[in-house]
């Protein structure tokens, strides 16, 4: 009889656990025996994700790539040990698949799985692959990628494995209603809402953008509202609960229904992560996005080019410095939200860029069953 457990790798942040999550709730359609496990990183905004779901967690001591020299040492010790755990978890659990879902949390577990002559593969959501999937590419039997494009980032001899399906987005996050998303985070029925939201740890230069533009949105407060994910630290923008001409602002360290999110927004300004990109195509909102500006191969902006040539987003460069983000930002979303036939327009652009069998194509691989 073969096993129904599966094991899920990989962690560090939401845009590396939410797709995971995604292909968990499908397989367990296909497979009413499943069991999951998730491998994820000491991060606490892993378990933070993962401990309100029905599934079991396993902690790892790896790791990131350290930049210091100095830091080697612990890093080399880290990866050993996890190496070590992951190869006794493998031997009592015997799963029926591994799935890496990105990061270096992947690392250990996908390998030895593959080693062991396991059923292996990775979601890479992300134009660019990171270098933990560019590592264990050659090792699995599928990668799985949100765009067709991003094959050509991978080593030639793993482009064979590569299965474009798109990106897997938790059903949850389609079905909710907008009725219910004002009444949650106590919005009012009549005024278009402003998502603002830097992934699942926040951003706090997009925070300080919006926080600057606080004036300008002021005089558009009859019409709009502000829903902003601030993270913990909360810095750069205060709420407020005034009515009339005063604008309203929601502020939450980290929301826990992002499914309620999407359906109260009719435009994000945010990061352009995989997860996100994925996210805003299936439920349709618009957005201003701000890529993350520290990355040295710049796969935000990738992320985000489908979207923008599509005419459902655009992109206001992220300068990491406050002033220049406000005056950037006043440039390109002023226009957008004084707009309502723009911004009808780009919603409309957005929905026929889902891809809302991916979930479910990646859990068909896993558990082995036919497309």
């Amino acid at each position: 009889m073969r096993s129904s457990l599966y094991i899920f790798a990989g962690g560090g942040s939401g845009g590396h656990l939410f797709p995971g999550l995604a292909v968990a709730e499908q397989l367990r359609q296909i497979d009413t025996e499943a069991k999951i496990v998730f491998v994820c990183s000491s991060r606490p905004i892993d378990r933070q994700i993962l401990d309100p779901t029905p599934y079991a967690v396993v902690g790892q001591t790896i790791r990131p790539t350290p930049h210091r020299w100095r830091e080697w040492p612990g890093f080399l010790w880290s990866v050993m040990a996890s190496s070590r755990r992951m190869r006794k978890l493998l031997a009592n659990l015997h799963p029926r698949a591994v799935l890496g879902t990105g990061g270096y949390a992947a690392g250990p577990a996908v390998w030895r799985a593959a080693r062991a002559g396991y059923r292996t593969a990775l979601l890479n959501p992300d134009m660019v692959p990171g270098k933990a999937n560019r590592a264990l590419a050659r090792h699995v039997g599928a990668i799985f990628t949100q765009f067709d494009s991003t094959a050509k980032h991978f080593p030639a001899a793993a482009r064979g494995l590569i299965h474009p399906v798109g990106c897997p987005v938790r059903g949850e996050l389609v079905s909710a209603s907008r009725s219910e998303a004002v009444k949650h985070f106590g919005l009012l029925t009549k005024r278009k809402t402003l998502l603002v939201f830097g992934g699942s740890q926040a951003a706090a230069t997009i925070n300080a953008a919006v926080a600057g533009m606080i004036e300008e949105l002021g005089s558009l407060a009859k019409q709009w509202q502000v829903l902003a994910i601030v993270g913990p630290e909360g810095e750069g923008l205060a709420e407020t609960n005034g009515s009339g001409s005063h604008l309203r602002i929601r502020c939450l360290p980290y929301c826990r229904r992002m499914d309620l999110a999407y359906a109260a927004a009719d435009l994000a300004v945010c990061r352009a992560g995989a997860a996100s990109v994925a996210e805003l195509t299936a439920t349709g909102t618009p957005a201003v996005f701000m890529p993350y500006p520290w990355h040295k191969d710049h796969h935000q902006h990738l992320n985000a080019e489908p979207l923008v040539e599509a005419g459902g987003a655009v992109i206001c460069e992220d300068a990491k410095a406050t002033a220049a983000n406000v005056a950037g930002l006043r440039r390109t979303l002023l226009p957008i939200i004084g707009d309502s036939g723009r911004l009808g327009a780009m919603a409309r652009a957005m929905r026929p860029l889902a891809r809302p069998e991916a979930a479910r194509e990646v859990a068909q691989w896993l558990c082995g069953r036919p497309d």
